[in-house]
């Protein structure tokens, strides 16, 4: 019985802390795994990018295998006795070991910009986990059991106070800190196998709902104006929805909600009779996506806002990019509509070839196009938009910033005005719109300086326009001031694209806070290939840290732009 409870005491004893440890590293993990869109390959991926494996919690438990080793050697004499005394801090190290591990994890957690947002999925996904976890542990404690309980050697060794030295070690100990060090390292694994066990079942729940959300969305019947492209589909959906909502109930889809299950969700959730209207952003994450979305709402009008470099990643090249994009136009010719397109948002030979492609009614908006924006002006109090249609002029005014919203307000003025709203109801509602949260917000601080938030930025484009607004929001003796990570999801086009904007950042800005730098060293070559001496650039290792740096050094009348905010998965160091 000794014996017995000798080989289970790893486990007996520090199965309610390795528990504890697993939950908390677990947490961790899963609130990067739910940033990468519980994507397995994505996640193992960010792992072994940022060597995220366990490091302190193994060193604890190397030490405790030396000890363990060490310790079971019978020495005679004093060595002999110093040496079975250390056999006593083999269970501390362990202890220490998960409780280490366990901290460390939480306080990643809580560092975090993004928490983890328990939802139904999450507590499944941890609920199998933890069970995997359980049955780790219980296999351990087995080979634990299982494993040779021990070997004896003599050695005869002439030395004064010492005499002979006894090696006896017990193996099962020594097993069980082995395999306790491997369990450590495990969670990222037992994460991904848990949602792979999962994927069946969250394949049917998935499919109740979206079987839910199109049963009530036959029977409500909303008009349906469906938004995508590589980039300004959140920006155009908000100012439409402001338009269509002074003329009639309008829903949208909230914040950059544009996936399947997000949509899914709203529908069920949110819709109901009283919406004539319902604008759906969609996001395309490879081919198929806007296709498969269109069948779960499908749209009586389209927009197409861009087809570039954002989310390049994903799809590799323009073409694949364009294709994606179209396959709403091919929806909504199905339903007889019309599809409203930026012509300054696509490659002229790509539109070409996708509207010969997917025949059908274009709007194409744009400086050189059927409906011609003819001029905008940026003003300290927003942007004014001249449009051409039909032989008509019109002028729109919003409180908005940026020259890229000229062509998301053109967009969604034409796409109302297509819904039959007369021009005079759209400059109306145009005039009282409110910003778009983390969107090139502008807001003055009560110390006179003016804050430019555009943190939901990750597109070149939109980079460009908020950098020229730094010159008409800069008092009469203000700085121009940028923090920024850079952008993400550009793939090849990742070091052109930042070096571009180095460039052009330098002649904007009089300060520029680089947040991440190694992520983006084209952006500080092109910053200083276009420097002329008068922009000072420093660099910071996290977002929180440039912030820091602009309260305490803030001036009236200067300007700051933060532009973009990675979530966690591309800023934060996690290391366990």
């Amino acid at each position: 019985m000794s014996e017995l409870v000798y080989a289970f005491m790893p486990v007996i004893i520090f199965a309610p802390l390795a528990l504890w440890f697993a939950l908390e590293r677990g947490k961790t993990l899963m609130m990067i795994f739910q940033q990468e869109e519980y994507d397995d390959v994505r996640f193992i991926n960010w792992f072994k990018d940022n060597k995220a494996y366990d490091r302190r919690a193994s060193l604890w438990l190397i030490s405790a295998i030396l000890v363990g080793a060490i310790s079971h050697t019978s020495l005679t004499g004093e060595v002999g006795s110093a040496l079975t005394y250390a056999a006593f801090l083999v269970w501390p190290l362990i202890a220490l070991a998960f409780v280490h591990g366990a901290l460390l994890s939480r306080i990643a957690r809580k560092s975090s910009k993004k928490p983890l947002v328990m939802t139904a999925r999450v507590k499944r996904i941890n609920l199998v986990y933890l069970a995997l976890t359980a049955g780790v542990l219980a296999l351990i404690t087995l080979a634990s059991y299982l494993a040779p309980k021990g070997a004896h050697y003599a050695v005869q060794i002439d030395m004064d106070g010492i005499g002979f030295v006894s090696l006896h070690y017990n193996w099962q100990l020594i097993f069980a800190a082995v395999m306790l060090l491997v369990f450590v390292q495990l969670a990222p694994v037992l994460m991904v196998v848990a949602n792979k066990l999962l994927e069946p079942a969250e394949e049917r729940v998935k499919a109740g709902f979206r079987a839910e959300a199109i049963e009530k969305f036959a029977k409500l019947q909303p008009k349906v104006i469906a938004i995508t492209g590589s980039f300004g589909k959140t920006s155009t959906k908000h100012i439409l929805n402001h338009i269509l909502e002074a003329a009639a109930p309008t829903l949208a889809t909230p914040g950059s909600v544009n996936t399947d299950m997000g949509i899914t969700r709203v529908i069920r959730e949110q819709l109901d009779e009283k919406h004539q209207f319902f604008i759906v952003e969609m996001g395309a994450y490879g081919p198929g996506s806007i296709a498969r979305l269109c069948r779960l709402t499908p749209p009586d009008v389209g927009l197409i806002t861009a087809v570039g470099a954002a989310h390049y990643e994903r799809f590799k090249t323009l073409e694949t990019v364009a294709r994606a994009k179209f396959e709403l136009a091919e929806a909504v010719f199905e339903k007889q509509g019309e599809v409203v397109v930026n012509k300054d948002g696509i490659a002229p030979e790509l539109l070409t070839e996708r509207m010969t492609a997917v025949p059908g009614t274009y709007r194409v908006v744009g400086t050189e196009a059927e409906v011609a924006i003819s001029d905008y002006r940026l003003t300290a109090d927003g942007i004014e938009v001249t449009v051409q249609d039909a032989g008509e002029k019109h002028t729109l005014k919003a409180p908005l910033f940026g020259r890229h919203q000229a062509g998301n307000i053109a967009l969604a003025a034409v796409s109302a005005h297509a819904l039959g709203l007369p021009w005079a109801a759209i400059k109306g509602a145009l005039a009282s719109m409110p910003q778009i949260r983390h969107r090139l917000e502008v807001a003055k601080t009560p110390g006179g300086a003016t804050i430019v938030n555009d943190a939901y930025n990750s597109n070149p484009v939109g980079f460009e326009a908020a950098l020229e607004c730094l010159d008409v929001l800069k008092g009469e003796k203000g700085r121009r001031i940028l923090v920024t990570p850079g952008m993400v999801e550009l793939g090849d086009k990742h070091d052109e694209e930042h070096a571009s904007l180095g460039r052009l950042a330098a002649q904007h800005c009089d300060i520029i806070l680089v947040v991440t730098p190694e992520r983006i060293p084209t952006f500080l070559e092109g910053i200083s290939a276009g420097n002329n001496g008068n922009t000072t650039v420093m660099t910071f290792s996290k977002q929180a840290d440039a912030e820091a740096w602009v309260n305490s050094h803030w001036q009236a009348g200067d300007v700051i732009l933060f532009e973009n905010n990675l979530p966690d998965l591309y800023e934060a160091v996690i290391r366990f």
